[in-house]
């Protein structure tokens, strides 16, 4: 991997994990911090989210939360939101690591060094992957996983002309190691099982890998779920099998589909829209490419069942499909490869194709440098406010939403523990009386109208911009704004 792009992918992560506050999806939070403040001590199991009395979730990834949240508080009091960035830190150093060796395993199929190049910067600067890559999300992590396991793992296969993968040497140690990371992704994210067992078949059927073998990967994955039982046993106090829990609530009793339903091809559609037209062409066109020409890939056979079962699922969400993303950059530069061998070697010189080029590469610049500096969600930074400002018990009115609200949640990690009592109610005449030093009242909206003898201490609209000309259109906008109450 070239020196200067690690250089420049480093502080860009830098970059993105200090702005990127926030979540990009509630369980991102609710089922790993929240479930994580709850072995702290500092939230109550009635504040948790219903999947908590379901026994339905995994522990292992709120209890790396806990163990570094109690390193930390060796040296004091933890500031939740700097917390917060360490787990994203943590991430980006494992999506470097991940890019790093993906770069070493497929750089011998590059032909040239631009293709080389292209390989580095795909996996470093894809905006996708990096948005992805610093999440301390369930989706992240079991992504990361199974693509150590998959590049562990001794695929000494002959090489065939319909595999791109290259072959690997190993032996049981290595085995072992991958049948281990790849029970921690399904720790991580349990539809991961289904790439697993992509996977497994793909060694049995393709590689004819030996009976030996395949016992270690699975000694490896079972003890993997033997470490997660044991971490679910001490985070529910009771022994559970949270994968059944989590399988007969979502599909047998359907609670998933509560959530919203989609036909099967409405990826399509998310990608397409999501991934921002016309790069988001690349981002489908390339993997079912690649799943046509590779067809006895491991990659194609992890990733087809993969894609099959969420399209047949009627719950659809794009970052469902985020444990894709590390070899997505490979897919891609399989197609330019064989655009390559197909059009000529000067394919890439030609003007028209050369421009295509710089304009896809500059879309992605544009939507990377928006996701390194934009925040996720705009409450992690107005409650921000009220942890730095106030260090005593604060009662918080509102006329509904709040600073700690997301949806129709509370978000308690956020809080200093114990001093921040929340009085929601549409009615003002119904607000008890402030029985704390400080008094605070919150708005979201385009027209504020805080209490009588209110003090505005903090607003995100900024009023900067009204010198620019621009306050019709602020005005046009909702923007928090917080109150001192006397």
């Amino acid at each position: 991997m070239p020196k200067k792009y690690l250089f420049i992918a480093t502080l860009a992560l830098l970059t993105a994990c200090w702005f990127s506050v926030g979540f990009h999806q509630g369980d991102e939070h609710f089922q790993l911090l929240e479930f994580a403040g709850y072995k702290l001590g500092f939230i109550s199991a009635e504040q948790l989210p219903w999947e908590f009395e379901e026994r339905m979730r995994p522990a292992t990834q709120p209890a790396i939360a806990y163990a570094i949240h109690r390193l930390c508080g060796v040296w004091g009091e933890v500031n939740p939101y700097y917390f917060a960035c360490l787990l994203r830190l943590i991430s980006a150093v494992g999506f470097l690591f991940l890019a790093t060796n993906v770069y070493k395993r497929f750089a011998d199929r590059m032909p040239t060094e631009r293709l080389l190049g292209w390989l580095a910067l795909g996996l470093l600067f894809n905006w996708c992957s990096v948005y992805s890559g610093i999440r301390f999300s369930g989706e992240n992590w079991a992504g990361m996983a199974f693509a150590f396991g998959l590049l562990l793992y001794p695929t000494a296969v002959p090489e065939r002309t319909d595999t791109f993968t290259p072959a690997k040497t190993g032996g049981a140690l290595a085995c072992f190691g991958a049948g281990l990371l790849f029970g921690l992704a399904f720790l991580f994210r349990y539809q991961v099982a289904i790439m697993v067992l992509g996977f497994g078949a793909w060694l049995l059927f393709i590689a004819r890998e030996r009976w030996p073998r395949l016992g270690l990967v699975v000694l490896g994955g079972l003890v993997a779920l033997a470490l997660g039982t044991l971490l679910d046993r001490w985070f529910y106090g009771e022994w559970v099998i949270a994968p059944w829990h989590y399988l007969r609530s979502n599909l047998i009793e359907g609670k998933a589909a509560t959530f919203g339903s989609a036909p099967w091809w409405d990826y399509f559609r998310m990608v397409f829209e999501r991934g921002v037209p016309p790069l988001s062409l690349l981002y489908i066109a390339a993997p079912l490419w690649f799943a046509w020409r590779f067809r006895r890939d491991p990659l194609t056979w992890m990733m087809v069942p993969f894609l099959l079962v969420h399209f047949l699922l009627s719950r659809k969400d794009a970052r469902f499909l985020f444990p894709l993303l590390p070899f997505l950059p490979v897919m891609i530069m399989a197609g330019a490869i064989a655009l390559r061998r197909k059009y000529g070697k000067g394919l890439f010189n030609r003007k028209g194709v050369s421009g295509s080029v710089k304009l896809l590469g500059g879309i992605n610049l544009a939507i990377l440098l928006t996701v390194l500096f934009r925040p996720m969600i705009s409450e992690v930074k107005v409650n921000k406010f009220v942890w730095d400002n106030y260090t005593e018990p604060v009662s918080l009115f509102a006329d509904g939403r709040h600073v700690f609200t997301y949806a129709d949640l509370t978000l308690h990690f956020y809080q200093r523990p114990g001093k921040v009592t929340i009085y929601r109610t549409e009615d003002r005449a119904e607000w008890p009386k402030c029985g704390t030093p400080v008094c605070l009242y919150s708005q979201f909206t385009r027209t504020p109208t805080p209490p009588k003898n209110a003090r505005l201490v903090y607003t995100t609209r900024p009023e900067w911009a009204d010198g620019l000309g621009l306050k019709d259109w602020l005005d046009g906008m909702k923007w928090w704004a917080i109150y001192e109450l006397e």
